[in-house]
């Protein structure tokens, strides 16, 4: 299969600052023919491997330990008796290069249309549908063979059904969760989702809906904006940026603090935990300090003010899932001492990275240039809060002590002012 590829280094002196590459897909997608579950897998294994051997960054990672890294799961994936047990297979053999970016997106997995959706621009017309699934609007975490949801997104289903933060799904319609399989062909009906929250099991009925790359995460944005109205008077802004991969939700989140509902609010939380990253150093302008103040006063109305930034107290939230320009952003928050940040470690995930379509539909996103800042490698080792703070999952009935955290201090930069 031909891949029409960006050049990464023509692409970033063209651009400028081009961070987005840091986090997702860069690549121009070929069109292929219809999916098919029984795919070649030999065909599969072997294109992964020469695109790992032609691209990927680190050629002293790709030693003698890769060749026998292939020939160890060759046989796994080969013999895998479905799609999801060749993803894992394949999965486990780029595990071996123990770099960020590097992953494989089946067409089980709602992240490839995820990152598709991202890049939707890149995709031919009639291959747009990559780009949406059939779901209730949640992302899940395996622990010990169990899937506990890690995230529910604002404005879903699942949002309208209860579901919370640490809820164990057991089974969808009867039979066990499939983060795709479950809910395929299913939207606009009900399903039956079977959820343990550390108590018995409850059963709930929930709408189907489909899900577009293209646009799941600027509705999220938008449907996680609120006011948090405190005892002490305080209105404190929440926003949750689930992804960062784009400058449209950098205009987002601008037209909602600078113009917005949020505007009234006496300071903000920002939420960067989970989703994807990409978030350019730029966008940090917007919490700097303003360059001027501009008055207007009209003839008839009120006196308007506007410095162009949000020019109030700010808290970042940060996790372990907290990746890529996200950590970028996270670091250039920190130096330039603009609020502190709360929760985790973020996950050490800064290299670049470059997607290809496969020739049986599924995604490798490979790591293919390292990335330094400040002279240091953020790979591996993440960027650190100002306030550590933990969120255990299992059975967390939707607890956050990460936010309370947050609010907490803005509550006491409030009292103190």
């Amino acid at each position: 299969m031909n891949l029409r590829s960006l050049n990464p280094i023509s692409f970033v002196l063209r651009r400028r600052m081009i961070w987005i590459f840091l986090c997702v897909l860069t690549t121009i997608i070929t069109p292929v023919a219809a999916q098919n579950f029984e795919f070649d897998r030999q065909a599969v294994f072997e294109e992964v491997c020469r695109l790992v051997q032609e691209h990927f960054f680190s050629e002293e990672l790709l030693g003698p330990s890769w060749t026998l890294a292939q020939e160890s799961m060759r046989a796994r994936a080969l013999q895998a008796a479905t799609h999801e047990e060749f993803a894992a297979a394949m999965q486990e053999l780029l595990r071996m290069l123990r770099t960020s970016h590097t992953h494989y997106f089946a067409a089980t997995d709602p992240r490839r249309a995820q990152i598709l959706g991202i890049f939707q621009m890149l995709l031919p017309p009639d291959e747009q549908i990559l780009c949406t699934y059939d779901q209730i609007g949640i992302d899940v975490e395996q622990v010990d063979e169990k899937f506990f949801i890690r995230s529910v997104y604002d404005g879903t289903p699942a949002v309208a059904a209860g579901l919370l933060y640490g809820d164990e799904i057991v089974a969808v319609d009867g039979r066990p969760y499939q983060a795709i399989e479950s809910f395929r062909g299913k939207q606009t009906v009900r399903v039956a989702v079977r959820r343990k929250r550390g108590g018995p099991l409850v059963e709930q009925v929930i709408s189907v809906r489909q899900f577009d790359g293209r646009t799941m995460f600027e509705d999220a944005l938008r449907a996680s904006a609120k006011i948090l109205d405190r005892p002490d008077g305080q209105r404190i802004g929440y926003v949750h940026v689930w992804s960062y991969a784009g400058a449209k939700y950098q205009e987002l989140l601008r037209e909602s603090l600078l113009y917005g509902d949020l505007r009234s609010a006496d300071a903000l939380v920002l939420d960067l935990r989970d989703g994807w990253g990409g978030a350019s150093l730029e966008y940090l302008n917007l919490f700097r300090e303003p360059i001027a103040m501009l008055t207007s006063r009209p003839r008839e109305g009120d006196q308007l003010n506007f410095s162009g930034v949000w020019g109030k107290p700010v808290v970042l939230l940060v996790n372990r899932r907290s990746t890529s320009g996200k950590e970028l952003f996270t670091y250039g928050f920190k130096k330039l001492g603009l609020g502190q940040v709360v929760g985790e470690t973020t996950a050490g995930a800064v290299v670049a990275g470059r997607g290809f379509l496969l020739s049986n539909r599924d995604v490798l996103y490979l790591a293919t240039s390292d990335v330094e800042v400040d002279g240091q490698r953020l790979e591996g080792v993440g960027v650190a809060p100002d306030i550590a703070v933990d969120r255990p999952l299992p059975y967390a009935a939707g607890a956050d002590p990460q936010l309370e955290r947050a609010l907490e201090i803005l509550a006491n930069r409030h009292r103190e002012n």
